[in-house]
């Protein structure tokens, strides 16, 4: 159901910078997104997706969740969303090139426009990341539509 929504109609970002392929889940609380790591990938170095690459990974995993909640569930546009704070940041390693990386964010509370997360990245049952975030939503007359 979710996978078969262009994940352009969830965010702001525009190629190269979209970091997630698909929304594979969503409910109020937990959200997931996959990304292929392709060698094109403008965040790839050596085989590898950088640690910036996985931080806007995740980033924009919280981005198509608030995404699918501003255009589905409230009917407005996809507001401009902020990266307020990356914290405990564990990068088990980096995933390679022909990976694919399935990352879950968990709210952890919201207040007002910020939404505190933590986030889990996996390639298959392994997990190779974990962190929390903090994402800050513009103002309601920001939007990408």
């Amino acid at each position: 159901m979710y996978t078969d929504i262009d994940i352009l109609s969830l965010l702001p970002q525009r190629p190269p910078f979209v970091m997630v392929d698909k929304l594979t889940d969503y409910s109020e609380t937990q959200s997931s997104c996959t990304l292929a790591v392709r060698p094109d990938n403008v965040f790839c170095e050596k085989g590898e997706l950088a640690a910036a690459g996985l931080i806007e990974h995740i980033a924009q995993t919280c981005a198509a969740r608030l995404g699918y909640y501003n255009k589905y569930i409230l009917k407005t546009g996809v507001r401009l969303g902020f990266i307020g704070e990356v914290k405990n940041l564990n990068i088990l390693r980096l995933p390679r090139v022909g990976e694919q990386i399935e990352t879950t964010v968990t709210v952890v509370q919201e207040i007002f426009d910020v939404t505190l997360v933590s986030a889990e990245v996996r390639v298959g049952a392994e997990v190779i990341a974990t962190t929390g975030m903090k994402i800050a939503q513009g103002a309601q007359g920001a939007t990408t539509d």
